[in-house]
């Protein structure tokens, strides 16, 4: 019984340091503007608070976002793309600053942005889900 509950203790607590190294910023209440250009597998990556003040899609909320995010350890990567609502871009739970992408099969077309902070060091990049 014992080894069970210190067997869980250590999962948890390997899953809890996983997620810590991404970390994903709500952006439903703030003002982001949809630019063209976008692409699910090319994401900007934002180094430091100044690029945040001038990328055209976070610049209207790049006050309330800087507050989310260390730069002196993080960086933002920014995914913003039109697409199947079905779309959808996951970090990797083992490897900070990989991204998991999955194309929807619906033909619907929807605006996706999303905003991730990572590690300054990652190495950023998308592959295909499941790969």
């Amino acid at each position: 019984m014992r080894a069970c509950a210190i067997a869980l203790v250590l999962a948890f607590g390997a899953a809890a340091s996983a997620d810590d190294k991404v970390k994903e910023i709500d952006l439903k209440d703030l003002k982001v503007k949809f630019v063209e250009g976008g692409k699910a597998d090319k994401p900007a990556e934002i180094k430091t608070a100044d690029d945040l003040k001038k990328n055209a899609a976070l610049k209207d909320a790049a006050d309330e976002i800087a507050k989310k995010v260390d730069f002196s350890k993080e960086k933002l990567v920014l995914f913003w793309w039109g697409g199947s609502g079905g779309d959808k871009i996951a970090p990797d739970a083992k490897t900070a600053g990989t991204f998991a992408l999955t194309r929807g099969l619906t033909r619907d077309f929807r605006m996706h942005v999303h905003l991730f902070a990572v590690p300054k060091d990652a190495d950023v990049k998308v592959v295909p889900a499941g790969k």
